[in-house]
């Protein structure tokens, strides 16, 4: 093959420009984001004569994601001399826009679903269902895929959801009637003298609203442990248990707190490597799981291994995943690693 100059100089040109990007997003992700840009910076000071977006692309996106108006806007006139097109449009970091117009769905990150047989490890679970309480937005708490608990994690549990309650926190909880049932079972079942089951039942009469069924069970406690049982407490108006009564007599499914979408939103990196664990969650009744990364400011280098280690396994399990709205950099870093490999990555539109 014969190659003239302008062709040989294209492809040297595409070259640099992917080692460009490839070390820009590895820095990004390892949080080195001034040296990100200054990579992508330079690779567009020197190359005058390319007409390669994706460089440019990634420092739009980089500006925007860290608030950077001025350099943005700069970088824009640049492109409009080089390119003879408009540039991209300011709107500020993401969390910003996603705040303004919250026209996309987002998943379960802010709940936290227990499910099957509830042990010790969930009590990472249970520290997490506080946190998320005492923030502005509250939380979710799934109980319908849940089928049993151990009596050690029943008192964690059920000292929570009394924290939670009595601190007048926002609770929305699904399946808690059904998840009471469960826990009664076990008391009938043999399991009388564990006073953190009753405890935990208690709490899921109180969640639920079924005041009747609270006053038996403090009948039977009294007569099993020959102590006064608790009383019963009025629900504060700002406890919210929406979806915790499941109506009786239909076949009425309870309402999910699932949405269409699962969203991870900020940071994913080590401190917050729980939202894997809600993602397969989320996932285990779809067989396709569309992952909404708007929100998504950058995954860290580390946690993106962790990732692909969670998407390699809802493959196994069949899953179909697609990735939508993962900024430049984030997009980018997935290249690198791989993970297109184990997921559609759906392109963000140009703005």
């Amino acid at each position: 093959m014969e190659f003239d100059d302008l062709s040989f100089d294209t492809i040297v040109a595409n070259a640099e420009s992917h080692s460009a990007i490839e070390e820009a997003a590895i820095l990004y992700a390892n949080e080195r984001i001034t040296e990100a840009i200054a990579t992508l910076l330079g690779f567009i000071k020197e190359n005058n004569e390319s007409r390669e977006l994706p460089p440019w692309m990634l420092l739009f996106d980089l500006y925007q994601v860290q608030n950077l108006k001025q350099p943005f806007e700069e970088l824009s006139m640049d492109f409009v001399v080089r390119f003879e097109r408009s540039a991209p449009t300011w709107e500020g970091p993401p969390q910003a826009a996603s705040v303004a117009t919250k026209t996309v769905p987002r998943g379960i990150a802010s709940s936290v679903q227990l499910k099957g047989q509830i042990g010790s490890a969930q009590a990472a679970d249970f520290e997490r269902m506080l946190k998320l309480a005492a923030s502005e937005s509250g939380v979710k708490l799934d109980l319908m895929h849940a089928t049993g608990i151990d009596a050690e994690p029943a008192a964690q549990f059920a000292a929570a959801l009394q924290s939670m309650r009595r601190s007048e926190q926002s609770i929305v909880v699904a399946g808690a009637n059904a998840f009471a049932q469960i826990v009664k079972d076990l008391l009938v079942e043999g399991a009388q003298q564990e006073k953190s089951l009753w405890a935990l039942l208690f709490e899921l009469y109180q969640l639920s609203g079924q005041q009747d069924a609270f006053e038996d069970a403090a009948v039977d406690y009294a007569v099993t442990f020959e102590l006064s049982p608790p009383s019963w407490e009025a629900m504060p108006e700002s406890v919210q248990t929406t979806g915790a009564i499941e109506p009786e007599d239909t076949d009425e499914p309870e309402a999910s707190l699932e949405a269409d979408s699962f969203g991870i939103e900020g940071v994913l990196a080590s401190g917050t490597d729980y939202k894997l664990r809600d993602l397969e969650r989320y996932a285990d009744t779809r067989t396709e799981v569309l992952i909404d990364m708007t929100t998504t400011t950058r995954v860290d280098f580390v946690t993106v291994g962790a990732f692909i280690n969670t998407l390699i396994a809802l493959n196994q399990k069949g899953k179909q995943v697609s990735i939508n709205g993962a900024n430049e950099m984030v997009h980018a870093l997935f290249d690198v690693m791989g993970v297109t490999e184990y997921a559609t990555v759906i392109p963000r539109k140009q703005r």
